[in-house]
């Protein structure tokens, strides 16, 4: 077992240790942690959110409401080392499958996965880790291509060029991953999976020395922990998405992290360069002659531009006066306006890399 499994395992059996020590002299047992509210969570621009407690909850074992939670959780951690020593890992849907037990019938038995979900994510915060690092994963999204070797837990040398046609699929724990080598001068992290394999398709990133990240919509925690190691080891990070409100969130999400896991250190990529498309690629740039191409907000897309303005991520300069101009405009633009502009492959290669060779100087100081 690793030191990392051990460590797990040593703190899960001292909070066991503990609550069953306070039970045998007769006490309550509690267990206190700070939750990820927004009184614990901090956003500075050049890092991203940041998780600072200052407020501390408690879980007490002397109120009936929460003796259920207490149960679940020393439930759901002795689940955890069980998997660990086995070398088992499990999915949030097996973490809910497993309470759903003849013998914990009536007691512990969930009546939906927001149960189990919730604790996993108390199960977090109390440990002081992701929950990848104690064997819950999520299904793989993302994958990276280009010339980037690397060894994965497998042990196995992988060339992420030379593995399948959309590259190397991003585990979901990608802590494991030591780089063997790194020849592209930067990644791209591209939100949809067609304008990605057509790049792949069309030979770029073996032209122009550019890696490919597949983000496949909103960033999965592992293919943006990816994008931190990557950017750790000196690469430029680039990011292009549609020009959408729900698509600057993904931008965002990647460059400083969510809400929603600001808990989890090491998510964030700060040095990653948003690259577009962008109003000004509509306005005055690269598809202003081609504003009939764009298409129209849906009342979903209107709610989430309004969102938008609460996000502290989105407070900059630049993303409110992205995000102003989709409550004025109603409008969006898809990345697949580059086949719009295409007649032939030839032509959307060449529209693909004068787009990303201005992009990329201008935002990341890269030439291709």
């Amino acid at each position: 077992m690793s030191h990392k499994r051990l460590e797990i395992e040593r703190k899960i059996l001292q909070i066991a240790s503990k609550i069953n020590q306070d039970i045998e002299q007769g006490k309550f047992p509690k267990l206190e942690f700070p939750p990820n509210s927004a009184s614990n969570i901090a956003f500075d621009e050049s890092v991203g959110y940041l998780f600072k407690p200052t407020y501390y909850t408690r879980v007490d074992g002397g109120h009936i409401k929460s003796v259920k939670t207490l149960a679940g959780l020393l439930y759901g951690m002795s689940r955890v080392v069980d998997h660990l020593k086995s070398g088992l890992t499990m999915t949030k849907r097996d973490f809910y499958y497993m309470h759903k037990v003849e013998r914990l019938k009536n007691t512990l038995c969930p009546k939906d996965q927001t149960e189990t979900d919730s604790r996993i994510v108390q199960m977090e915060l109390i440990l002081g880790m992701p929950r990848e690092a104690f064997s819950i994963i999520s299904d793989p999204r993302g994958w990276i291509y280009g010339d980037i070797e690397l060894v994965d837990a497998s042990g196995y040398t992988i060339k992420a060029d030379r593995i399948g046609e959309m590259g190397y699929s991003v585990p979901p724990d990608p802590e494991n991953i030591e780089f063997k080598k790194i020849g592209v001068k930067a990644v791209v992290a591209i939100e949809k999976v067609g304008p990605a394999k057509n790049m792949i398709e069309l030979k770029i990133p073996e032209e122009y020395g550019l890696g490919i990240a597949i983000l496949k919509g909103q960033p999965s925690r592992s293919m943006r922990r990816f994008l931190r190691m990557l950017s750790e080891q000196g690469v430029p990070i680039g990011i292009l998405t549609d020009l959408s409100p729900w698509s600057i969130r993904i931008a965002a999400t990647v460059i400083y992290n969510s809400i929603s896991s600001a808990h989890i250190p090491g998510l964030a990529v700060p040095n990653a360069a948003f690259l577009g498309i962008e109003t000004k690629d509509v306005e005055e740039g690269f598809f202003k002659d081609y504003q009939f191409a764009l298409e129209d907000l849906t009342p979903l897309d209107i709610k989430a531009a309004k969102d938008n303005l609460k996000l502290p991520s989105l407070q900059g300069e630049f993303w409110q006066r992205e995000n102003q101009w989709f409550l004025k405009r109603k409008k969006k633009a898809e990345l697949e306006i580059f086949k719009a502009m295409s007649p032939s492959a030839k032509r959307l290669k060449e529209l693909f890399v004068e787009y990303l060779r201005e992009k990329l100087e201008e935002r990341l100081g890269v030439s291709i």
